[in-house]
Order: structure tokens, then C-alpha cells, then sequence
């Protein structure tokens, strides 16, 4: 991908503003009551605060709330604020970007290829330990056990020859910054960056501790509700350890347009998009044009995501301890987050419903078969009087009709298809709605 060359503004001036609050809550009561989101979301334009509202329960066996002040374990969101303290400490010349992995590990294998740099971006090429610890996930190691664990297994690339997410760069980050400063990395984080901007909210989480306002992780599968599994916190550390509320991310992303935690030049180098459009604990990269500078995390029984539109000062805060995700693999955290930001920018966007299949007169269906483009393409064929939606290499999808002319896709992946029609009933283009995002194909 192009690299995105960008000026990072101030927050603009207050200006008159669209109602958009009617909008986003409608939004968020749907995704609430259809596909069950359960968490707390703050959306913002230009410094005002257009929805902070929390929805469902933060303990379901007693009945308990969540409330906007709740706080939720943020998963991989942490990593945005490892890269800060190690920033802050180039600042203060205890480290450079460039120094290899070999001078705060010796013994680390082609530690003299990687830099600090490469563990920020994913491009170290050094494995990524949580697609490899399987059950030690609920077991807690020391930190040398850990970065044991991490040298034993071969790395996937030539340091700096590709992109691939690491959570293991993040780990041994956060050995570096505990070298350097003298802290721990919850110290470290609290002293430098919490405090200073008023989260008082945040910190590094502990199971052993017992922490006000703290919501439990439940997992959503097909419409059933467990309980979280366990995780052991040692593995997480400075790539997920992290607890936090909507308010407190707020105040972060406050922060960020100014200098009180960082520098313009360190900030300019955080948010370089570098392989994969990834600078340093962040996503650069944009939405319907909008500029977006963004993060999701996953911890067993919590999704997160907080997106930061900087050219036209939105910010959106998704934090959910129900693990849902959409087309099996999307967490409900991201749709959401693009759902809210698209209202906002005046996108079209669907708000969620029942999809509940109809009869129609089979031979309307004839008229929608053929193919379609919009950068790939999908085709539309008839079998048994049915519709289904062909890819070549995949399995063929039914499409049950919700109208004469819109149709969901039968995998329960939240896709639609509807046909435009001009007034001849000749079908000009499709819409293609996926994840309540509307997309235009055309037919060829």
C-alpha cells in the first residue's frame, strides 16, 4: 500500500453541528438487542461528546450493570502505550529506534538484525508466542521463562523483510523499558503517561487484585453465553496487560494533539505508516476517505477498539466484555466503530435487524442472475428456484429473500445483497451490505 502523508491538525474550531446523537443511539440500541453487544462506547466530534452511554451487564450472574465509568481489560490497545514509553525514553536519549535486540539481549538469536524499530512495526520476523503457548496460556512464567519460550521458536521471515504482528516484539519492549527506567512496566506506564493526563481509570491489570468497577469477560457463541477462560496476565504484559474505561481512552486521545506525553517528532514517527500501513502501536490507514489512526485488542472475554479520525477531530471508543464476533471473524468492537464513525461522516450505513426470509414469485429471480463487480467479482446464479451467490474456489451461498429485491446470505455472516432496479425492472447495479456497511457493485 501507498504510505499516507499526512499533517496532524489541532482540534478544529466548534462549529454548529448535525444532531447526531438520535442516530448513533438507535444504532448502538440495535446492535445491543440483535447481535448482543454488551460493553460502554463514547463517540466525540471536535470536543463534544456525542454518545457515551454503556450497554448490558458487567456481571451477568448478579445482575450488575456496566456503566460508562466501567472498566475493561483492553487487550492489544496496550500496545499504543508501550510504543509511547519508548518513545518517551528515546526522548530522554536512553535509547535509540536503531539499537539491536543484542544489546538488551545478548544471547537472543540474529539479535544483531533487529532493531527496536522492527519489534514496533511487526516486521522483526520473531514469532509470535500466542500462536504457540496453547494450554502454558494459564500457566505464569517468569519473564526469562518467557522470553526462553519466545527464542526457542524459529523466526518466520529475515528481520525487516515483511510485516507479520508479533506479540512478542511487545513483550520484549516491555523488558526494555523496565531495564532502562528502573520501574516495572505498570509503574512505568502509571508514572509516565497515566497520571500526567488524569487516567485515573487505567493501569495494568492483576488478577489477584481486587479492582472497583472491574467487568468480567463472557463469550458469545451462537447466541450462548459463557464464561471467559482463563488467562494468565504474565503472557499479555506490555502487549495487552492493560485495563482502561471510555473516559480515560478519551482523555488519551486528547492528549495525543499535544506534546504533554510526547513530542510532534516522536508522534510523527508513531504515526508513520510503515509495511501493512502499521507505525508504532497503531494502524494508519483510512475509511471512505477520512484519515483514521486506530487499534482493536482481544483478551479472552473482552474486544476493544478506539479510532481516532485526526483530519476531522472523531474519536470513537468501542469497549465490549462479550466476546462477538460477525463473518466469524470480525469482532462486533470493529463494525461498530466503523458503523458510528460512518453515521458521523454522513456514510450510509444499516442499523441491524431481524433478517426474516419471505416468499416471492420465483420468476423474479431469473432477472438478478449474472455477474458483478466492484474491484472483485461476484456472480449470481439460480438453482432449485433459488438464488445463491458463486465465487469460483468457494462454496456456493444461498440467498433468502427478505424482499422482492433484497436478499441475506444463509451463513449467518451478516451479509446482504439488494438489486437496483431502474423503472423498466432492469437491474442496473447491486448493493452489496456487508457488516452494515453498503458497497456498490455494477453489473457487467
Amino acid at each position: 500500500m501507498k504510505k499516507i502523508i499526512f499533517l496532524i491538525l489541532l482540534p478544529f474550531t466548534l462549529q454548529a453541528q448535525k444532531n447526531y446523537t438520535p442516530s448513533l443511539e438507535k444504532y448502538m440500541d440495535a446492535q445491543m438487542k440483535i447481535k448482543g453487544f454488551n460493553g460502554v462506547v463514547l463517540v466525540a466530534k471536535q470536543n463534544k461528546i456525542l454518545l457515551k452511554k454503556a450497554y448490558g451487564f458487567a456481571d451477568r450472574e448478579w445482575n450488575v450493570s456496566n456503566t460508562v465509568e466501567t472498566k475493561f481489560r483492553i487487550g492489544s490497545i496496550t500496545k499504543q502505550f508501550t510504543a509511547v514509553s519508548i518513545l518517551q525514553l528515546a526522548e530522554q536519549g536512553k535509547l535509540s529506534l536503531d539499537d539491536k535486540l543484542s544489546k538488551y539481549f545478548p544471547d537472543f538469536p540474529k539479535g544483531d538484525s533487529v532493531t527496536i524499530h522492527m519489534l514496533l512495526t511487526h516486521t522483526s520476523g520473531i514469532a509470535n508466542y500466542t500462536a504457540h503457548f496453547g494450554s502454558l496460556a494459564t500457566v505464569s512464567l517468569s519473564k526469562d521463562s518467557m522470553i526462553a519460550f519466545i527464542k526457542s521458536k524459529p523466526y518466520s521471515f529475515s528481520p525487516g523483510a515483511k510485516y507479520q504482528y508479533s506479540n512478542s516484539g511487545y513483550f520484549l519492549l516491555g523488558c526494555i523499558i523496565e531495564k532502562l527506567s528502573g520501574q516495572s512496566y505498570a509503574d512505568y506506564v502509571q508514572q509516565n503517561t497515566f497520571t500526567k493526563i488524569g487516567m485515573n481509570n487505567s493501569g495494568a491489570d492483576r488478577s489477584d487484585s481486587v479492582l472497583p468497577m472491574r467487568a468480567k469477560g463472557y463469550v458469545m457463541n451462537k447466541k450462548k453465553i459463557t464464561n471467559a477462560p482463563y488467562v494468565s496476565l504474565a503472557w499479555p504484559f506490555s502487549a495487552g496487560i492493560l485495563f482502561s474505561n471510555v473516559e480515560d481512552l478519551y482523555k488519551w486521545d486528547r492528549a495525543l494533539y499535544g506534546t504533554t506525553i510526547l513530542s510532534d517528532a516522536s508522534k510523527q514517527k508513531m504515526f508513520t505508516p510503515g509495511k501493512e500501513n502499521y507505525g508504532y502501536g497503531i494502524i494508519i490507514d483510512s475509511m471512505q476517505k477520512h484519515l483514521r489512526i486506530w487499534h482493536n485488542g482481544g483478551i479472552p472475554g473482552f474486544i476493544s477498539n478506539i479510532s481516532r479520525y485526526v483530519n476531522d477531530d472523531v474519536c470513537v471508543i468501542v469497549l465490549a466484555n462479550t466476546e462477538v464476533t460477525q463473518n466469524n471473524t470480525l469482532p462486533i468492537t470493529d463494525v461498530i466503530a466503523e458503523g458510528l464513525a460512518s453515521i458521523v461522516f454522513d456514510l450510509p450505513v444499516e442499523t441491524p435487524y431481524e433478517h426474516k426470509e419471505i416468499k416471492i414469485d420465483p420468476s423474479l429471480l431469473d432477472k438478478y442472475i449474472g455477474k458483478y463487480n466492484a474491484g472483485l467479482t461476484l456472480e449470481v446464479i439460480k438453482k432449485d428456484n433459488k438464488l445463491f451467490r458463486h465465487r469460483d474456489g468457494t462454496p456456493d451461498i444461498e440467498l433468502k429473500p427478505e424482499s422482492d429485491t433484497k436478499f441475506f446470505y444463509a451463513d449467518d455472516s451478516n451479509r446482504q445483497l439488494e438489486f437496483e432496479l431502474d423503472k423498466s425492472g432492469t437491474v442496473i447495479k447491486i448493493w452489496f451490505i456487508n457488516n452494515e456497511q453498503r458497497g456498490e457493485m455494477k453489473k457487467l
